[in-house]
């Protein structure tokens, strides 16, 4: 007799399968559909409608507030107790997780329920043999939705990938079948990696080239290769993320002109908005969970701002010459005609590109000018100077107004500054993107917050400093004493 997989095709509601032990691993509930053919696994893989608080699209949430990407105002400080962990994390407080504050964590929680959804997945998708190519496409759909939950974790609960430490750093637990209640002790960063490259070289084959952005929440070989990318960026093969990177860009390499998408009005109607079915930058469709609004904690003072977003020109007090289209089609602060719109700007990350959706989560997606910058990076490291910057060129070309920007010339430039140009670069086009916490662990940056409604330092941390790592739940732990705490 056939095995069944019982699921609801309409909703999609987690449960906890053992609260006693477990506490943060969700078991699939039983439902109105039983999973016997291709097509039903397909409907539970594309379960990424953001009404419902756990699918396999939301990843993330609060974790750029760490970093020098956030720069709070004074009403910031106003926080309500579900996100009280955010500012504790934005002042490096050696406490995070509150008794009063929220009660739980929903990033760890959102990506063990991806980890878990797809664990079933696996374990019965074999009784849906009616189409065999489109099951081995399935299964290789799921675990790079593992791999990049694992790769979520394990950048934000765990120190930064070291060659020479990470078979003993700590990096969260690699969970197989959760409902063998397996022990939760956690894997090593080392062991993270080896399981997320694994799932990831051997699904690509499996899966097609690329895919209509209606469809960008299923992941294809252009995603995969754009996902193995970063991994190997994260670990500092450069040459590996290079090769993967060109692999990416080979399928599709397109950019949006922001000439073509600006409008000229006052925001936020200076942007003919996209949608993730129709951006084609988009490479595989994810999220922020549920509840959580970047303009809550992406905001910049005046002088971050401009100090990171330098193409514009100053005209007097009030008004400014906007040569970089980023300023105002993403940020609130300032307007179309480059009026500032405040005394003392505070510079929030809007983002309206996505505005037809409506959506109530914010999109992250994995994107193109990310795999662009990725490819400079590595060609900067490996002292490929021409190639490097005739990314940066290109990026920057179709993010000014046409005409304004000069391009670099490399033979004009040593390695460390086409490298210093890459990262600026990269911090700038990715922001918004939730991966500058990442990127100032491995870079082995500092931070340096203001304290909100005051023009100077408030809080600081050193490069590699423990409170750039977020701390585990102390519920979980306390269900489950097998997991070890981060120290702050």
């Amino acid at each position: 007799m056939k095995k069944r997989f019982p699921f609801s095709a309409l909703i999609l509601l987690p449960i906890i399968f053992n609260s006693c032990t477990k506490g943060f691993l969700d078991t699939l509930p039983k439902g109105l559909v039983i999973a016997e053919k291709t097509d039903d696994f397909r409907k539970l893989l594309d379960n990424v409608d953001t009404r419902y608080t756990y699918n396999l699209a939301q990843v993330s949430g609060y974790v750029d507030v760490v970093s020098d990407n956030s720069q709070m105002d004074s009403t910031w400080y106003d926080w309500e107790s579900n996100r009280l962990h955010a500012k504790q994390l934005y002042a490096f407080e050696p406490d995070v997780w509150l008794p009063d504050g929220p009660p739980e964590d929903l990033v760890w929680k959102q990506n063990f329920y991806v980890s878990t959804l797809v664990s079933n997945i696996l374990d019965e998708i074999h009784i849906a043999d009616d189409n065999v190519k489109l099951q081995s496409q399935l299964t290789a759909e799921a675990r790079v939705h593992r791999a990049y939950a694992y790769l979520t974790l394990v950048n934000i609960y765990a120190k930064h990938y070291n060659k020479s430490t990470a078979s003993t750093d700590l990096g969260v637990p690699l969970i197989g079948n959760p409902a063998k209640l397996p022990s939760l002790e956690r894997a090593s960063v080392q062991e993270i990696y080896d399981f997320i490259l694994q799932e990831l070289l051997e699904s690509a084959d499996a899966l097609p080239d690329d895919i209509t952005p209606q469809f960008s929440h299923r992941p294809t070989k252009i995603s995969t290769y754009a996902i193995l990318a970063r991994t190997y960026l994260y670990m500092a093969n450069y040459e590996k993320a290079l090769e993967y990177a060109e692999k990416s860009l080979a399928i599709r390499d397109y950019l949006y002109d922001y000439n073509s998408i600006y409008t000229g009005e006052p925001s936020p109607a200076n942007v003919i908005g996209l949608s993730r079915t129709s951006d084609d930058e988009m490479l595989l469709h994810k999220t922020l969970v549920k509840g959580v609004s970047q303009d809550m904690y992406l905001k910049l003072d005046t002088t971050s701002f401009n100090e990171l977003f330098t193409g514009y020109t100053r005209i007097d007090e009030t008004t400014v010459e906007n040569n970089d289209l980023r300023r105002t089609l993403w940020f609130s602060g300032i307007n179309a005609n480059g009026d500032f719109t405040g005394k003392r700007l505070t510079y929030e990350f809007k983002n309206y590109r996505y505005s037809l959706d409506a959506a109530i989560v914010d999109y992250i997606p994995v994107s193109t000018p990310e795999v662009y910058l990725t490819r400079a990076e590595c060609n900067a490291r490996l002292n490929h100077l021409q190639e490097a910057v005739a990314d940066i060129n290109k990026i920057r070309m179709h993010r000014y107004v046409t005409g304004t920007y000069t391009p670099l010339n490399a033979s004009d430039l040593s390695q460390d500054d086409v490298l210093k140009e890459v990262l600026t670069e990269r911090r700038r086009e990715l922001y918004g993107s939730e991966l500058r916490l990442f990127d100032i662990k491995r870079l082995n940056l500092p931070v340096t917050h203001l304290e909100p409604g005051k023009e100077e330092v408030g809080y600081q941390v050193s490069a590699n400093d423990p409170k750039l790592i977020w701390p585990i739940y102390p519920m979980y732990i306390e269900l489950n004493p097998e997991i070890e705490q981060n120290q702050r």
